[in-house]
């Protein structure tokens, strides 16, 4: 179902943590109900037949003949997201349907991280013992070094940046297995 292939450049396939519905207009107050559903090509990936919008938190795994790359890496589990308290401490079957889907995270060659909000780094790292584990152990991670060097100094009011950092990122750096790339 979420398995997508082209012989040209490999495969893409969608590992997705979690699903959700949401009003459109509550999130996106501009998007009145009546404008969104002049969108007829929204159906059936984006929005349901009565008009309610699909939150896919998912990450990709590309397939190319010489690499296997994950794309962003969701929230993960057992993490403290306040303010986001839907997304906290959360326990999913991530890793269970990336291993159900064929894929070995120890055979992970690149994490390409397009930016460093919590719910694209999550599982760069995993609880192992207390401590924050590359999740995958073999992959270089790819993120983009004017963010983490913003990132990387204490912000205020962005205490929920700190916390992202300090589990999902700095962890990775520390281990040596972070390419800080340019964006341009």
């Amino acid at each position: 179902d979420y398995a997508y292939s082209h012989d040209l450049v490999g495969n893409v396939t969608k590992i997705v943590e979690s699903e959700t519905l949401f009003d459109i207009p509550a999130m996106f107050p501009a998007a009145s109900a009546e404008e969104v559903q002049k969108l007829d090509w929204l159906k059936p990936h984006f929005v349901t037949d009565d008009w309610k919008g699909r939150m896919s938190i998912h990450a990709l795994v590309v397939e190319t003949p010489e690499l296997t790359i994950v794309v962003d890496t969701c929230i993960g589990n057992d993490r403290d997201r306040m303010p986001y308290a839907a997304n906290s401490h959360q326990q999913t079957a991530f890793l269970e349907h990336f291993a159900e889907a064929g894929f070995d995270r120890d055979r992970v060659d690149v994490v390409l991280c397009t930016h460093l909000h919590f719910d694209h780094v999550g599982w760069n790292t995993m609880l192992v013992n207390g401590h924050w584990a590359p999740t995958f152990p073999q992959a270089r991670y790819l993120m983009g070094r004017v963010e983490f060097e913003h990132w990387s100094k204490p912000q205020g009011g962005r205490e929920d940046m700190v916390a992202v950092f300090g589990d999902s990122v700095q962890p990775v750096f520390d281990a040596g297995l972070v390419d800080l790339v340019e964006t341009d």
